[in-house]
C-alpha cells in the first residue's frame, strides 16, 4: 500500500540540517520501507511544504542540459541537477518560524541567507526566502593570466500557499540578480589589446548582469486519484533583463482537465506562451532588433487499464507563431505503456513522444551565461524520441532505476568560439595579432542521441542516505564532427550521514567524461558586403579532460538555536573549465553560523 507523503532528503544545501532541525522534526524512531516505485523528484529546497506534492506518473526522462556551471552554495558543479527521492513518514512539526545564516569563505567570499516561514493557518502557509553570495577573488587561465572573476547571485522570494478542501493554490512572486564577468581566455596568452583599459574590441573582461522577477500562479490536486475529474493550471510571466541592454517578456498558462469516462480516463493538456525578446541580433537580417514567438499546445489523451498495466495514448500539437519564420504546425505521437508484474517490486515502461523546444533569449543565457549577449538562436525541434526502462528495489530500503533514451533532434544549438586576425593597427608588439572572442557563438546541426541512465537510492531512515546517478550518451551528427561541448559520460554520487544528534556530514561527488570545444578561425573579423575576397572558416577541435569535483559538508548544533556549519568545495583540487577558457575556482571553502528563531 503507498504511504502518501513527503519528506526530502537533506542532502543538497549547505547546513540543511540546521535549517530543517530550526523548521520541522524529521527524524524518524524507527525504519521505514520504501515501498513505492523509484520516481526521484527535484528538491525544492526553499519552502517549507507541509501540503502534500502531486505524484509524477510518467517516469522522467534523463537530460544533458549543457549546464555546467560552478554553485558554490550547493555545489560546484552541476551537470544534471541531482533528483532527490522522497522518503515516507509522517508530516513533521513545525518548531520555529525561519532562520537565519551567514558564514565567509575563501576568494573573498560573503555569504548570507534567510528563511522564514509562517503558518497562517491550519490550511496556509507563507513564506520569505532572501540569499546573497559573492565572491571578489582571481583566477588564473591556462595561458597564464591571472584575471578578476567576480560573481554574485542574489535571490529572492515571497510565497504563499493555500489549500482549498483537495486542491492548492500556490503563489509566489520572484526576484533574482546574478552579476558575473566574461573573465575567460582559450589557450593562450590573452592578446595586449585586450589587456588594455575599456577595450571595446570584445567582451573580455566586460561586466554582466542578469536580472529576472517573475509571478507564478498554481492550482493542483495532490491526492488525485486517476479515476476523478479535475482542474488545475499553471501561469507564469518573467521579466528578464541584461546589464549589455537585451531584455525578454515571457509568459504562459497551461490547464490541466482530467475526466473520467465509461471506457478510461480523459486527460488534456492546453496552454499558451508568448515570448519577446528585444536588442538582439536578428538572425534573419543580422540587424538589432525584437523577435516575437507565440505557440499554443494541446496534449489530448486516454488513459486505459488499471494499476498493474496501463496504456496513456495521445497527441502532442503545436501552433507556433514566429516574426523571424512562417507559421508552423507540429503534431507527435505521445504514448506511454506501464506495467507491474510484481507489486512494490518492479516497474516496467515505455513510451513514443516528442519535444518543440523554444531557445528563448533567457533560457540560453542561463544554460551558457558567456554566450553572445546578442544572441537569437533557432528554436529545436525533437522529431520523435523513443523511452523505456524499469524501476523497482533491491531491498527493503533501497530503489533502483535503469532506463534509456532515444532522441531525433532538428537544429539542436552547439557553441563554440571565433577567432580572427585583428587589424586594428596600435604599436603591439604584434601589430595584427591573433584574437580569440570570449563569448561563444552558434551553430546549429540536426543529430540522434542514444542515452543510458542508471539511479540507485538508499535510505536507512535519516541516519544514512546515497543516491547515484550516472548517464551514458552516444550521438550521431548530420553535419558536425562532434557534438561539441557534449560530454560522452557523467556521474553523480550524494552521501549524507548523521553521526549524532548534532553532527550529520554529507558529501557530493560530480564526474563528467572528457568534451570537444570548437574554434573557427576566419582570416579577419569582417568583410566588407561588396568584396570579392574570400573568409573561410578553419575548424580547431580542443579536448575539455574529464572533470572530477568533491565537495564534503558538515552542520553541527550547538544549541536548539545556534549551528555551525562548513562546506568544502572542489576537494578535489581540480581547475577544470566549466566552458571552454572559463576555469571555475580551485579548492575553495565557505564557514559561518546559523540562528533559528
Amino acid at each position: 500500500m503507498y504511504i502518501r507523503i513527503k519528506a526530502v532528503l537533506l542532502i543538497t544545501i549547505i547546513g540543511i540540517p540546521g535549517w530543517a532541525s530550526a523548521q520541522r522534526d524529521t527524524t524518524l524512531n524507527r525504519e521505514v520501507e520504501v515501498v513505492k516505485s523509484f520516481t526521484p523528484t527535484l528538491l525544492d529546497v526553499h519552502k517549507i511544504n507541509d501540503l502534500p506534492k502531486i505524484k509524477d506518473t510518467e517516469p522522467k526522462k534523463p537530460v544533458f542540459d549543457y549546464n555546467i556551471s560552478s554553485q558554490p552554495v550547493v555545489n560546484s558543479f552541476a551537470v544534471n541537477p541531482l533528483k532527490a527521492a522522497t522518503i515516507e513518514s509522517n508530516p513533521p512539526e513545525q518548531k520555529g518560524y525561519g532562520l537565519i545564516k551567514a558564514g565567509v569563505g575563501n576568494y573573498y567570499k560573503p555569504y548570507g541567507e534567510f528563511f522564514f516561514n509562517h503558518l497562517a493557518s491550519k490550511k496556509s502557509i507563507f513564506g520569505i526566502h532572501a540569499m546573497h553570495l559573492s565572491s571578489h577573488g582571481k583566477l588564473e587561465l591556462e595561458g597564464g593570466d591571472e584575471v578578476d572573476a567576480p560573481f554574485s547571485k542574489n535571490e529572492a522570494e515571497v510565497y504563499w500557499t493555500q489549500s482549498f478542501s483537495q486542491k492548492i493554490l500556490s503563489t509566489s512572486v520572484t526576484f533574482n540578480h546574478d552579476g558575473f564577468n566574461y573573465y575567460g581566455y582559450p589557450k593562450d596568452a590573452v592578446p595586449a589589446p585586450l589587456l588594455e583599459e575599456n577595450q571595446d574590441i570584445n567582451y573580455f573582461g566586460t561586466k554582466q548582469t542578469f536580472s529576472k522577477g517573475g509571478l507564478s500562479v498554481k492550482l493542483n490536486n495532490p491526492s488525485l486519484e486517476m479515476n476523478e475529474p479535475n482542474f488545475g493550471f499553471d501561469f507564469g510571466y518573467n521579466y528578464f533583463q541584461t546589464k549589455t541592454g537585451q531584455n525578454e517578456h515571457f509568459a504562459n498558462f497551461t490547464a490541466h482537465i482530467q475526466q473520467p469516462f465509461n471506457f478510461g480516463i480523459g486527460l488534456l493538456d492546453a496552454g499558451v506562451s508568448f515570448v519577446q525578446d528585444n536588442n538582439v541580433i536578428n538572425r534573419i537580417t543580422t540587424e538589432l532588433g525584437s523577435r516575437q514567438q507565440s505557440w499554443l499546445y494541446l496534449n489530448p489523451a486516454v488513459y486505459l487499464g488499471k494499476k498493474e498495466l496501463n496504456l496513456r495514448a495521445g497527441l502532442k500539437t503545436w501552433y507556433i507563431s514566429d516574426t523571424e519564420i512562417n507559421t508552423q504546425v507540429r503534431i507527435i505521437p505521445d504514448v506511454l505503456v506501464n506495467y507491474t508484474p510484481v507489486e512494490d517490486v518492479i516497474k516496467l515502461y515505455a513510451g513514443i513522444n516528442g519535444n518543440h523546444i523554444s531557445n528563448h533569449y533567457s533560457k540560453i543565457a542561463y544554460e551558457n551565461p558567456f554566450a553572445d549577449p546578442e544572441h537569437d538562436v533557432k528554436n529545436s525541434f525533437e522529431k520523435i524520441r523513443f523511452y523505456g526502462g524499469f524501476d523497482g528495489k533491491f531491498g527493503k530500503k533501497t530503489n533502483f532505476k535503469i532506463g534509456f533514451d532515444y532522441a531525433i533532434t532538428d537544429d539542436q544549438p552547439f557553441y563554440y568560439l571565433h577567432e580572427y586576425t585583428f587589424t586594428g593597427g596600435g604599436s603591439y608588439p604584434n601589430p595584427d595579432p591573433i584574437i580569440t572572442d570570449n563569448d561563444f557563438k552558434i551553430l546549429y546541426d540536426d543529430f540522434n542521441r542514444f542515452e543510458i541512465n542508471a539511479e540507485v537510492f538508499h535510505t536507512t531512515a535519516g541516519k544514512l542516505d546515497l543516491l547515484a546517478n550516472a548517464n551514458y550518451y552516444v550521438y550521431n551528427m548530420k553535419n558536425e564532427t562532434e557534438a561539441w561541448n557534449m560530454p560522452d559520460w557523467d556521474a553523480t554520487l550524494s552521501v549524507g550521514y548523521k553521526i549524532t544528534e548534532q553532527l550529520s556530514v554529507s558529501a557530493d561527488f560530480y564526474l563528467i567524461g572528457a568534451r570537444k570545444a570548437l574554434i573557427k578561425e576566419t582570416l579577419f573579423k569582417s568583410l566588407p558586403p561588396t568584396s570579392s575576397v574570400a573568409n573561410p572558416a578553419t575548424y580547431k577541435s580542443y579536448n575539455l579532460d574529464t572533470a572530477f569535483d568533491m565537495n564534503v559538508r558538515g552542520n553541527y548544533k550547538i544549541t536548539e538555536k545556534f549551528s555551525a556549519f562548513a562546506q568544502l568545495n572542489n576537494f578535489s583540487f581540480q581547475k577544470y573549465q566549466r566552458w571552454f577558457g572559463y576555469p571555475v575556482q580551485s579548492f575553495n571553502f565557505l564557514a559561518g553560523v546559523s540562528y533559528a528563531f
